[in-house]
């Protein structure tokens, strides 16, 4: 227990130097049309709610593609079929894109399986290039490699060759980033976006119906969440790095 309250220590820590390392960086404002890749639902408001509901006020709302349908959060200690986690997260996904100003047909889901992204990267590739093709995005939003999470890594691969055969700028958001203790980041190709009070109001709605939620055994169907990770996303800053 005593190990666990010193590693929150750190993350604090950790936490309160992006955030001051953020004010110095130049703001994100991704020129035309964005595509972001969420592995799964949740992680595009997570980690870039402020930036979605810009841009929507912007009349530039992104296109939001959710790789899976998120049904292993709650299967190790659920009696509540992937199925059912699924059908609950997409209709969650959907309420949190509309607080954000997303309309319906821009978002997308792709249903694979959580966990299991890696496994079959060229057909994913292969029906996001598709979807790409709809899109025409000018800019593509991927998980930063310091997630840690398999499927965050493997959605930024896959969306980082995706943005190389389209010849399309690819920049990292920052999700699980902000709660692991990643020191050495590349800040000369980093940006930030600080939120005003709508934004940073909008993304709080946003996250909420999400980590809220709760099933009828009185579980969050997210997941549970560590405080210092939720804390993160109650900054009024988002951070993203180019990768391309």
């Amino acid at each position: 227990m005593k190990l666990a309250w010193v590693k929150d220590l750190g993350r604090y820590a950790h936490i309160a130097w992006l955030r001051a390392k953020a004010d110095k960086l130049p703001e994100f404002n991704p020129p035309g049309r964005v595509l972001i890749l969420a592995p799964h639902p949740d992680d595009e408001a997570i980690g870039c709610g402020g930036l979605i509901s810009r841009l929507c006020f912007k009349g530039r709302p992104p296109h939001l593609a959710i790789m899976t349908g998120g049904g292993g959060s709650l299967q190790s200690h659920s009696n509540i079929s992937a199925e059912k986690v699924i059908a609950a997260r997409r209709q969650l996904t959907v309420n949190s894109a509309r607080i954000l100003g997303v309309p319906d047909d821009h978002i997308h889901f792709l249903d694979f399986s959580d966990g299991s992204i890696a496994e079959r990267p060229e057909e994913q590739l292969a029906r996001l290039r598709t979807l790409a093709e709809e899109v025409g995005p000018d800019v593509i939003l991927v998980p930063h490699s310091g997630e840690g999470w398999p499927d965050h890594l493997a959605v930024r691969e896959i969306g980082y060759e995706l943005g190389s055969t389209l010849d399309t700028d690819v920049w990292e958001y920052c999700v699980w980033m902000w709660y692991y203790n990643i020191w050495n980041l590349d800040w000369a190709n980093g940006r930030s976006l600080h939120l005003d009070k709508t934004e940073r109001r909008a993304k709080r709605k946003a996250v909420d119906e999400y980590v809220l939620a709760m099933t009828p055994e009185g579980e969050p169907w997210s997941g549970y969440l560590p405080a210092p990770f939720i804390s993160a996303h109650r900054s009024p800053v988002e951070l993203f790095f180019r990768v391309r």
